[in-house]
């Protein structure tokens, strides 16, 4: 009989664990080549998406990455952007583009990288490119305001630069 109420806790200090332990997903983006692109010409920038939770996934429709760049010099066209299967393109003003995990849930300790185009318009910079992570409430198109319970803030955005030639 002990040992029956001694597994019993156990089963329900692990469960009361997984389900209290807060859970974390960061956002770090890099300007490939350097962050130097011609005017007319493309260049990708790899946004890094990394659940660093031990234990939870990251349910479908949850988060939410908006990528701005400066519009006087660079834009983010309609096409040529790669991402994760799953992934969806919620809106794209030219210069903010927002994205959303859609259908991909990513498992406990992996990441997402996607591959967003942006084009040289005319010479300038070095500027900056800027990264937000937020969260939705899971249900499609995953633009609704939502929350990860325990998430912290301080690494959910991130910068990089672009620098356009003549």
């Amino acid at each position: 009989m002990k040992q029956l109420n001694l597994m019993l806790l156990i089963i329900a200090g692990i469960f009361f664990y997984n389900s209290a332990a807060s859970q974390n997903v960061m956002i770090n983006i890099l300007t490939q080549k350097s962050g130097v692109v011609r005017r007319g010409g493309t260049v990708f920038l790899e946004v890094t998406i990394n659940n660093t939770d031990p234990a939870n996934h990251v349910g479908i429709y949850k988060l939410k990455a908006q990528i701005s760049v400066p519009s006087v010099i660079a834009s983010i066209p309609a096409t040529g952007h790669v991402l994760p299967t799953g992934w969806i393109i919620t809106g794209n003003s030219g210069s903010t583009i927002n994205l959303s995990n859609g259908k991909d849930m990513i498992a406990a300790f992996d990441a997402r990288t996607l591959l967003i185009a942006i084009e040289g318009k005319a010479a300038g910079g070095p500027s900056t490119v800027a990264a937000q992570l937020s969260f939705s409430d899971g249900i499609a198109p995953g633009t609704a305001p939502g929350t990860l319970p325990g998430e912290n803030p301080a690494d959910n955005s991130s910068t990089s630069t672009i620098k356009v030639h003549k």
